[in-house]
Parts: C-alpha cells; sequence; structure tokens
C-alpha cells in the first residue's frame, strides 16, 4: 500500500483506494536544516521542499465553498470577480490543506479557483495566473454538466415535473458525449506554458453523492425546498439517484482519460495524474446521501461520516390530523400551474444552443479566443461564456452537494498522495510504500457503536457471500472492491465486504474468505452474562492487501442490547373470525415474518393467516418492541396456539401467553 505523507499536526488521514490510514510523522521542518531538506527533496518523494510556487484552479469543489469561513469579505474587493467572497472561497477548502500540508517551503501560492467556473472561466484562470510553477491541483468539468441546473430542477425545486429533469439530464449527457474532453484538453495545454520543467499537476476527479440501497429517501424524506404552495417535488428515487451517480462515473471517466492521454504526451512539460475520491464516500466510509444510517437531519449523529454538505431532510411527524387533506388540496389545485411552468421549462430547454445544433461542438460560440472551451449552454444561461454568479443563492444554499469539511479532508488526502506518487515518478524511484498489515478488529469495541445482528443470520450469508466476490472478481478484473447487503431493512441488516487495498498484488482465495469472514463472526462478541443471546457487532480484518468487513447496519436497535426473547400477543373475537396482534423483539428480525411467524401460525391454525401486516419500527417502541404483526385467523384458536406460547416458543420468541378474548 502506497504511504501518507499528510503532517500529523494537521491529524489527517492518508487514504489510498478505500483504506484510511493513520498519518505518519513526515513533516519537512524537523531538525537537520535546509541543506538536509534539500537532498531529500531530490530523492525522497514524501519530501514536499520543492514545492515553491504552486496554484490551484477549479470550480466550487476546489473554491471549497461552506467548508469552514470564508476568505474575504464583500467589504474588500468584493465585487470583483476573482476575489475570495466573490468566488466563495473557504479556509477549510481542500487546497488550504494541502498548502499547510506542503510546509515552509512555499513562497507563492496563487488560490484562483472559483465556485461556478466552467472549463471558460477555469481556462480564463489559467491565463491570468502567474507561470514558473512547481505545482497545480484542480477540478474542472463538473459545470460543464450543468450541475446547478440539475440540482435545481430534478431535487430542491422539481415541481416541474420529469420531463423538465429529465431534460437537463440530456443536456448533461450530450456535454459529456460531445464538449467536455475536448475543453479539458485545452486546460491540460493551457497549463503548459504556466508549468516549470518537472513539475506537477494533480487532476481531481468527483464523488458520487447517492446511497442506492433503498427508498428512504424518496419516501421518509423531503428534499425540496422553499415549497411554500405545498406542491409535489419528484421524489429522489433509487432510479432517479443512480442517474446521477453515473453521471458522475461518467466525468470522472472523461478526466482519466483526458490525463492518461496528456500523460503520454511528451511536449507537455509537468507529470500528471488523476486523484480519484470517488471510492472513499461509497466504500470507505458511509460518507454518501442517502445511506440507510440517516435519519435526514444535518449534521447527523447516525451518519458522522458523510462527505457532502446537505439540508435537513428529514420529514417532521404532522401534529395536525388535517395536514395531509390541506396537503391534497393544494397539490390539486397547483396541478395547472405546475404544468405551465413545466411547458415553459421544456421551452427554455430546447431552445438551448445544443438542441438546435447538428453539431453542438462547432457551434458554440467563443469569446475568449478561439481555442476557449466549449460553454455548456445550460438553461437560463446568458449568451455570454462566462456565466455571473447567483446573488440569489446565499452560499448557505450553494454548498449543498458539495465537500463539506470531511470531504476537503478526504481530497486533500488523496491528492497529497497523488503528489507524492508523481514526484516519485519525476524523480524516477518507486513510490512509498507501507509494509504489509496484519490486523483483526472488533466493532463493539468502538464507542457508541450500537448495531447488532444475530449470530445465525450472519452465519448464514457467510459462504454466499464469497461464492458471490469470486464470480464477481472473475467477470471483472479491474473490481477491487465487493460489497453486498444482506437482510435489508430489517433489524438485522448487515453488509459482507471484501477490498483489495492497494494494486493488486495477490489474487481472491475463496477459501481464505470463508475462514476470514467466520473469524470475524464468530471470534467477536462471544456469550456471556453481558450478552446472553451471543449478539454479533461484526468487525474486520486487514490481511496484507486483502480487507474483510462484517458490519450490522440498522440503527434502530434496542439499546442495551436484548437479554432475551420477549413480546406480547391480544386476540379478538369477531363473530366470523378473530383479529390478533403481535409485537415482539430479539426475534424475527430478519424476515418481515415470513420464514418464522408466518408459516408456523399457518401450521398452527390449519390456513393462511389473512389480512396479514408485518413491520419493523424504525427504532423500539416504548415497551422495547422491535416490530409488530396485525393478521386474521379462524375463531377459537387463541388457547391452542397463542396463549401458551406455542407459535412464538417454536421461533425462538416469547410473548408470556395471549390476551384477549378469541
Amino acid at each position: 500500500m502506497r504511504a501518507t505523507a499528510l503532517l500529523s499536526f494537521l491529524s489527517l488521514w492518508a487514504v489510498t483506494e478505500s483504506v484510511a490510514i493513520p498519518a505518519s510523522d513526515t513533516s519537512n521542518v524537523a531538525g537537520g536544516g535546509i541543506s538536509n531538506l534539500l537532498s531529500r527533496a531530490a530523492t525522497d518523494p514524501t519530501d514536499f521542499s520543492w514545492v515553491k510556487r504552486w496554484a490551484a484552479v477549479g470550480d466550487s469543489f476546489t473554491a471549497g465553498i461552506g467548508s469552514g469561513t470564508p476568505l474575504g469579505s464583500i467589504f474588500s474587493n468584493g465585487l470583483d470577480p476573482t476575489a475570495d467572497w466573490y468566488c466563495a472561497r473557504y479556509d477549510q477548502s481542500y487546497p488550504i490543506i494541502v498548502n499547510d500540508a506542503l510546509g515552509p517551503s512555499v513562497e507563492s501560492f496563487q488560490f484562483t479557483a472559483c465556485s461556478g467556473d466552467r472549463t471558460g472561466g477555469i481556462y480564463k484562470q489559467i491565463q491570468d495566473m502567474s507561470g514558473n510553477l512547481d505545482l497545480v491541483i484542480m477540478t474542472a468539468g463538473g459545470n460543464d454538466l450543468c450541475l446547478s441546473s440539475m440540482i435545481l430542477k430534478c431535487v430542491f425545486r422539481s415541481f416541474d415535473g420529469e420531463d423538465a429533469c429529465d431534460s437537463v439530464l440530456e443536456i448533461a449527457q450530450t456535454n459529456l458525449d460531445t464538449i467536455l474532453k475536448p475543453n479539458l484538453v485545452q486546460l491540460m495545454e493551457a497549463l503548459n506554458a504556466k508549468m516549470n520543467s518537472n513539475s506537477v499537476v494533480v487532476f481531481n476527479g468527483y464523488a458520487q453523492f447517492f446511497n442506492t440501497q433503498n427508498e428512504d429517501c424518496a419516501t421518509e424524506q423531503d428534499w425540496s425546498v422553499y415549497n411554500i404552495f405545498g406542491s409535489t417535488p419528484l421524489p429522489l428515487t433509487v432510479a432517479r439517484r443512480k442517474k446521477f451517480n453515473n453521471l458522475v462515473v461518467q466525468i470522472n471517466s472523461v478526466i482519466k482519460t483526458v490525463v492518461e492521454e496528456t500523460a503520454k504526451n511528451s511536449t507537455y512539460k509537468y507529470t500528471v495524474g488523476f486523484s480519484n475520491w470517488d471510492p472513499w464516500p461509497s466504500s470507505g466510509v458511509n460518507g454518501q446521501f442517502c445511506d440507510p444510517s440517516s435519519t435526514g437531519v444535518y449534521p447527523d449523529d447516525s451518519q458522522p461520516d458523510l462527505q457532502f454538505f446537505k439540508r435537513n431532510t428529514n420529514i417532521p411527524e404532522p401534529t395536525d390530523p388535517g395536514d395531509l387533506k390541506k396537503r391534497v388540496a393544494i397539490n390539486a389545485s397547483e396541478e395547472l400551474p405546475v404544468e405551465v411552468r413545466r411547458r415553459n421549462q421544456q421551452d427554455e430547454i430546447y431552445n438551448s444552443l445544443l438542441y438546435k445544433s447538428q453539431n453542438p461542438q462547432a457551434d458554440v460560440k467563443h469569446k475568449l479566443d478561439w481555442r476557449a472551451p466549449a460553454p455548456p449552454l445550460c438553461p437560463g444561461d446568458k449568451d455570454v461564456d462566462i456565466q455571473d454568479p447567483s446573488y440569489t443563492t446565499p452560499n448557505f444554499l450553494g454548498k449543498n452537494f458539495h465537500p463539506n469539511e470531511l470531504g476537503h479532508y478526504t481530497i486533500a488526502s488523496w491528492s497529497l498522495q497523488t503528489i507524492m506518487d508523481l514526484r516519485a515518478e519525476v524523480l524516477n524511484v518507486a513510490a512509498p510504500s507501507c509494509p504489509a498489515v496484519d490486523k483483526f478488529s472488533c466493532y463493539q469495541k468502538t464507542e457508541g457503536y450500537h448495531r447488532y445482528a444475530s449470530a445465525e443470520r450472519l452465519n448464514s450469508h457467510l459462504e454466499d457471500f464469497c461464492d458471490k466476490a469470486e464470480e464477481m472478481l472473475a467477470a471483472d478484473p479491474t473490481e477491487d472492491n465487493i460489497k453486498i447487503y444482506y437482510d435489508s431493512t430489517t433489524p438485522d441488516e448487515m453488509y459482507f465486504r471484501f477490498v483489495f487495498m492497494a494494486n493488486k498484488t495477490t489474487t481472491f482465495d475463496h477459501a481464505e474468505c470463508v475462514a476470514t469472514m467466520n473469524h470475524i463472526i464468530n471470534a467477536c462478541d462471544p456469550t456471556d452474562a453481558k450478552n446472553p443471546m451471543g449478539w454479533k457487532f461484526g468487525g474486520e480484518w486487514q490481511r496484507g492487501d486483502r480487507l474483510y468487513q462484517v458490519a450490522p447496519m440498522f440503527v434502530g436497535r434496542p439499546w442495551p442490547m436484548v437479554q432475551k426473547p420477549k413480546g406480547r400477543c391480544t386476540g379478538w373475537y369477531h363473530i366470523a373470525f378473530s383479529s390478533y396482534e403481535i409485537e415482539g423483539a430479539g426475534f424475527s428480525d430478519y424476515d418481515y415474518g415470513g420464514e418464522t411467524l408466518k408459516p408456523h401460525i399457518k401450521s398452527c391454525i390449519g390456513s393462511d393467516p389473512s389480512s396479514w401486516k408485518f413491520e419493523y419500527y424504525r427504532e423500539p417502541n416504548e415497551n422495547g418492541y422491535e416490530w409488530k404483526a396485525t393478521f386474521d385467523t379462524p375463531i377459537w384458536v387463541r388457547s391452542r396456539c397463542f396463549r401458551n406460547n406455542k407459535v412464538v416458543q417454536e421461533i425462538g420468541g416469547w410473548t408470556d401467553g395471549c390476551a384477549g378474548n378469541d
């Protein structure tokens, strides 16, 4: 695994692929004097004293909108379109973090990144900055996909309907297919005139925003803003989230291709690399929007590793029973104006130059110079290459869908690692590496960790995971991260994960997978007086370049943990049928009763229970129960099936009899 060069006093975590490594003390200011620094810089890729002049260029992901405290103010040249305040640059952006890590050798740092800039604006940033640079870090391309329009029309103000959202996504796809790559190539060309020989350029990618495991974001959260008329926004469904994520995957692929082609071009004075932090929010931590652990609030104690800014999207419990009826009435009255807005939006989109043109790439207007990148022509754009910022969108809203402080530390970690790798290439030495690690840990020892699942369920999925991981890795030799969820949306929800943490120096071993996962499950969390039911909290085992993880995921389990199964039962006689309600905790925790409770009821009463409903609570109710089942049966079955605990005992549960009159 590659090493980290982050300074220990910053308390950063270096990130390689999907693994975090505690920062090592590689400060270039400790003992030895300047002569030692110079000699180290000639042979040691982890020494940054070669960086004298450097710059950070790009869009809002590099400017760091919202991350920390704003640099500058409206009163200090705030209306200058290159000023800190105007560009929404912040003091916990990843360039500021990197600048601190580079140390005292830095003589000049140009921070020109500007929120909202597309490749045309970034091209001008490069043209206007001073040259003789040793290092440049950057982002570019996201705004060429009309990101702000997508967020507005598909998430925050998605009241114009599916067609309006899809139309913006179509423009993004068109730009991906036509103008993005040549625009980025022109940025690479423009940089060449500003760089020293043997200099380094780090091109940071973007990260996928959304977890796509379940529909909670669509059904349990509200992502709309300023919905003062009670209109119905588009739900943030798994399908829509996948469309957003796919665009990120595609733009990263274009960036990577441009970087690789640039690296092979001997006319460039600099060495360039692609810094891809995308795996970290999705696989390194639970860092994406719509993660199953999220409650919708921000910040969220249940999801402390979220990597992006967001609004509170949780839906408060209604206090007025009439609220639903009022909302339905308002929505009905809104249908006509919504349709009018939708049609107006379609006119705006399809009047875009890209949709009128047979050859969008050839027809775009170039106002900077004839080689300037092609403008993306998003809905609402003015007929100029560089768009004005939206003064009606304050930074506390504009920062949403951007990296938060944790996200910027992640990007900084990846950037520094890439700088070291590229510097090693310049010096023609091996990139720094860390010794193989063998480290086993149990998650229950983590303070505040209260997620657990039954040993039976974990063990039942063990071999299935290893079988599927072997198949997936064989099918795609580039795959290095396999994560599979089981028993989703139940108290026993869990995932198994296998990761190649560095370049694949070994191969996947099915037998090792089974043995390792078995050890994680069964060596952790022994059955004892504190844990009489043998609940498992999961853990991980790093074996060289291979990481194995088992992790229960449900955040709403009773705490302290369930000590023994418990429940309650009532059954009521209704002449033609009887109705039952059962609540429980510590049993039937994975199947919505379909494999445990329901078939045993059928076996006892002689027929399928009718009107069957089974729900898991998001958190235990006031009596500590995790679920409730309601159903109807033939009359007079209480004594033989429920009051004697027959059914629940057969599935490892207990209700202490059954009240009622059936």
